[in-house]
């Protein structure tokens, strides 16, 4: 089923939710917990902002993109970037 546009936030938010994941298991970091003392984030701030991104402070990201390294596109995404920007970036790397 194509993504409404209306609810792109809405995907971008569970796109970044099961990158996370995926990346969890990648480096065999299976709880909430582990990402959080791997990416030196406390567990009681992690958790919350795992769950609603949009709370995730700059200094986060960058965290978590130090520890488990996700794909940069859903990133962009997460950050309002559109597809086509994305595609743009991509080809000049």
């Amino acid at each position: 089923m194509p993504r409404i546009a209306q609810n792109a936030d809405k995907y971008a938010v569970a796109d970044f939710q099961q990158e996370i994941r995926r990346r969890q298991g990648h480096h065999n970091v299976m709880s909430v917990r582990s990402l959080s003392v791997l990416a030196g984030i406390p567990h009681t701030t992690l958790n919350p902002k795992l769950h609603d991104p949009n709370k995730l402070l700059v200094s986060d990201i960058r965290k978590l993109v130090k520890a488990i390294q996700p794909d940069i596109g859903i990133l962009l995404v997460l950050l309002g970037y559109s597809k086509q920007d994305i595609k743009k970036f991509k080809e000049e790397q």
